[in-house]
């Protein structure tokens, strides 16, 4: 799938000379992921690793298939509750690094 400049999506954004050069300090590592602040960025972001993200939505995405086709699969549940955990993980461990540099919560 491209863009109106020919380049696909990912051609788009892997494009070294296309790139830009931006700063960015990294507030705290753990795992497959990094609480982040961009230059320019009232609030610091979470960084995941692709592969971790693509699991998580791989989960979800299996999950909610499965609950279209059988309401209250529980093997699906399940899947569902893991999933729901593994971002409770992320977002606790934003809000621990927010909190250790006294960064309010952006929500």
């Amino acid at each position: 799938m491209g863009d109106s400049s020919g380049w696909t999506i990912v051609e788009r954004y892997w494009d070294s000379a296309r790139m830009s050069q931006e700063q960015a300090q990294v507030l705290s590592r753990g795992g497959n992921w990094a609480v982040v602040q961009l230059a320019g960025r009232a609030f610091p972001g979470l960084h995941v690793q692709g592969d971790t993200f693509a699991a998580l939505w791989t989960q979800l995405a299996a999950a909610a298939r499965m609950l279209r086709e059988v309401p209250g699969d529980g093997e699906a549940l399940d899947d569902l509750d893991d999933a729901v955990r593994e971002a409770e993980e992320f977002l606790r461990f934003y809000e621990a690094a927010l909190a250790e540099r006294g960064i309010r919560r952006p929500y």
